[in-house]
């Protein structure tokens, strides 16, 4: 490393399906945004370090990566973190970053949103995940998976919808514009909806909310209903977060299903909510430079 070299901070965001990475000077210039493939830590460590590099040098360009006449500070929030032998893992793969820290992605996506400022973020995909940052203080709620948790998740819409149609085709429920919704997805094919089923993962449940938000749109009640339910597990996460804030503090919402499922919150929910300031590769960027004071101090 070239003694008082300049410093480039990169925020990372690291998540299933890409990579992003922000890069920017030390003061806050940016110098660019690179793209790559997923980087889940867990899944496929090697497949992560080779996203994040890519998606670095992408960035970077034309300074080419870990050029050692800077510093390179890297603020990464990762799909896979929830387990601690996966972070030990990684870490100890080669690369050439003396300075990079790891978080979840949840937690830079929460700095991002409030400009590193103490607040909440709940994600609404997929699954379910809410982050919380109040001083030293972390809180994550939900975000445990499908099917034993990600309550109010698109997966967990689909799935409800899915059992409702099984209930119909089996006689123990009349037929619903929902159900009739469903069953059409696949054609009227109650085979093919059963061989569906019993491969499925979140992802693939979870490409059935959009039918249930066309549906509730169109006054059916039953799609109201599991709107209505998912809108109050989103309340409860809620709930948890407050219980552990020792002040008020503005939420924001993000994810795909935060838009349509807004309706259906609750009241103070919706009282405390604020449009995110800045994304996760955002958040990564305040990681960075954070994690940079605390190393000099």
């Amino acid at each position: 490393m070239v003694l008082n070299a300049m410093k480039l901070f990169i925020g990372i965001d690291g998540g299933a399906t890409k990579t992003i990475a922000r890069v920017e000077r030390e003061d806050g210039t940016l110098l660019g945004i690179g793209k790559a493939g997923p980087a889940n830590i867990r899944l496929d460590p090697l497949g992560a370090w080779a996203s994040i590099q890519k998606a670095i040098a992408a960035g970077a360009h034309p300074i080419p990566l870990a050029d050692p006449q800077y510093q390179w500070h890297c603020g990464a929030g990762l799909a896979g973190t929830q387990v601690p032998e996966a972070i030990a893992g990684f870490l100890a793969l080669d690369h050439p970053f003396p300075h990079f820290y790891i978080h979840s992605d949840g937690y830079t996506s929460c700095l991002g949103a409030h400009g590193g400022a103490n607040g909440a973020v709940i994600a609404i995909g997929t699954g379910v995940v809410a982050y919380q940052i109040e001083g030293e203080q972390v809180t994550r709620v939900s975000g445990w998976g499908f099917p034993q948790g990600d309550e109010g998740s698109g997966a967990w819409l689909g799935l409800a919808a899915l059992q409702q149609t099984l209930q119909w085709w089996d006689g123990r429920r009349r037929e619903t514009p929902l159900v009739a919704r469903v069953f059409g997805h696949f054609q009227r094919d109650g085979e093919a909806l059963i061989r569906w089923a019993n491969t499925a993962q979140s992802q693939q449940f979870a490409q059935l909310a959009p039918l249930v938000i066309a549906t509730a749109q169109g006054g059916d009640e039953g799609a109201i209903a599991l709107l209505t339910e998912a809108g109050e597990e989103i309340g409860k996460i809620w709930q948890a977060l407050v219980a552990r804030q020792e002040k008020p503090l503005p939420c924001s919402l993000l994810g795909g299903l935060a838009a349509p499922l807004m309706p259906y919150l609750p009241t103070e929910l919706r009282s405390h909510l604020v449009p995110p300031q800045g994304d996760a590769a955002q958040g990564g960027v305040i990681f960075a430079r954070r994690e940079a004071t605390r190393a000099t101090a």
